[in-house]
């Protein structure tokens, strides 16, 4: 398989999670699943129980429901400096919480989201602009002027088809801002094959800022800011993610009593280190 950053064919085995291989590609350093999915692939990984069954999804992905509000408007505050409020494009956007603290703040939404129960939702209880479809197929008849790709960009199924897309979607002058996780981060060295945005099929390829930065580059858009994200999850979540993690390892599983010390409706600062926002324009 053809690394998805730099085309080459050029990787090597590292190891095997859920039954799928990880790739090192040699010549860009990035890593990736070696699994393509289609359309429907992507329909399967993000059933109901994704959102809804625990494990590498959500107990109950309603629950983070204000935290991701706050979360959206977190964002819009950070990035005003360089763009007014217009319009913003959410790909990936699930029950589009994200997308509602981006309009709480000035801005007029659209959300793309593969899964019916969450466009449902979100049309129904927040009013929000959801389109079922991913962004490799979906028709998009309009331009933005910020499109955001929160959590998102490690799931896409075809990075180069959507990045196209993605691209020549924005207005001039437009923006991209993506939140995802640092494969050369401490928490992902010391954890190795266990640590936990290490989930195929759901998570396809695992970036680093440098080879974001370069990915983004060669479909010229410039880095214009970055961060590292404040971040909290909900308890139920945490507690189904580690209890998950820790089946992976053998002899820990003795370790999931521990999780019940943990209350089941709170919400948990999240360590941030492994975590990091980057964001873009067009040129």
């Amino acid at each position: 398989m053809n690394c998805p950053v730099c085309s080459k064919n050029n990787a090597e085995f590292r190891f095997i999670k859920n039954g799928y291989s990880i790739l090192h590609c040699k010549d860009c350093d990035h890593l990736f699943t070696d699994y393509e999915p289609t359309a429907q692939g992507v329909d399967h990984i993000y059933s109901d129980d994704y959102f809804f069954k625990g494990g590498v999804g959500y107990d109950d992905y309603t629950l983070e429901k204000d935290m991701l509000i706050k979360r959206g408007e977190y964002y819009a505050d950070k990035i005003s400096k360089h763009i007014a409020p217009g319009k913003v494009l959410d790909v990936g956007s699930a029950a589009g919480f994200i997308l509602k603290g981006f309009e709480n703040k000035g801005w007029n939404g659209t959300g793309i989201e593969p899964n019916k129960s969450m466009v449902d939702y979100g049309r129904q209880n927040l009013g929000l602009n959801l389109q079922q479809g991913t962004i490799e197929t979906i028709e998009l008849k309009e331009k933005f002027d910020l499109i955001i790709i929160i959590q998102v960009v490690a799931h896409l199924y075809d990075l180069n088809c959507s990045m196209n897309k993605i691209s020549n979607s924005l207005n001039p002058g437009g923006l991209i801002l993506i939140e995802t996780w640092d494969k050369d981060s401490w928490t992902s060295r010391i954890f190795g094959k266990y640590w936990h945005e290490y989930c195929p099929p759901s998570t396809l390829n695992y970036f680093s800022k440098k080879i974001l930065n370069h990915y983004m580059s060669s479909h010229k858009n410039l880095l214009i800011d970055q961060g590292t994200p404040k971040k909290k999850i909900h308890s139920k979540h945490a507690k189904s993610l580690i209890s998950h993690k820790l089946m992976e390892v053998k002899g820990m599983n003795w370790a999931t009593v521990f999780l019940k010390l943990i209350p089941d409706n709170v919400m948990l600062p999240y360590p941030s280190e492994d975590l990091f926002w980057a964001l873009y324009k067009r040129y």
